[in-house]
């Protein structure tokens, strides 16, 4: 439950890279419509829920996350996912339009189980500061805060060379279909 909490956490707050622009696939920005539904991660700490529904072309989530002796906490995130080769991503934002991406890759282990996989926000703060891909680094020495400024194509084209070392192998949060 704690990885779930920690994804909602990514999720709710962002990485510490933050994103100019969602990665989108060659056709545009797209939902993945086996992701439409309503999901949840639980344990001893509390609930997570999130509901993924369609919004033209993108989807919105419903998020709440229900903590013991707490009262629920919602959040509304606009979802744009993405199948690059063999892996698939999703960029999520908040709904105001100045907001900004957050990215990470999932994978459907079983129509029921959505696994997820949070990206190593230092492959991108050292992207950065190499000049790979275009941003700002932020201040040397302190937090990493990276901001990303590549185009979506240019975030796609990345991914496609690095992405095997931006996101890793280790799952950082599983969610359930709730029926």
């Amino acid at each position: 439950m704690r990885n779930a909490f920690l994804g909602l956490l990514f999720l709710l707050c962002g990485a510490c890279a933050r994103f100019e622009n969602p990665i989108v696939a060659e056709g545009g920005p797209a939902l993945d419509q086996a992701l439409i539904g309503r999901w949840f991660a639980e344990g001893p700490d509390g609930r997570f829920e999130m509901e993924i529904v369609r919004a033209g072309n993108e989807g919105r989530i419903v998020a709440t996350s229900t903590e013991k002796g707490e009262a629920p906490k919602s959040e509304e995130l606009r979802l744009i996912t993405a199948r690059l080769e063999r892996q698939t991503f999703a960029s999520v934002t908040g709904t105001r339009p100045d907001g900004n991406w957050t990215l990470l890759r999932y994978e459907l282990a079983t129509p029921d189980r959505l696994v997820i996989y949070l990206d190593d926000d230092g492959a991108w703060d050292d992207a950065v500061r190499n000049k790979l891909i275009p941003g700002d680094a932020g201040e040397a020495g302190k937090v990493r805060n990276s901001r990303v400024t590549a185009s979506s194509e240019e975030l796609r084209g990345f991914i496609l060379g690095y992405g095997s070392v931006i996101f890793g192998d280790q799952p950082n949060g599983e969610f359930r279909r709730l029926y």
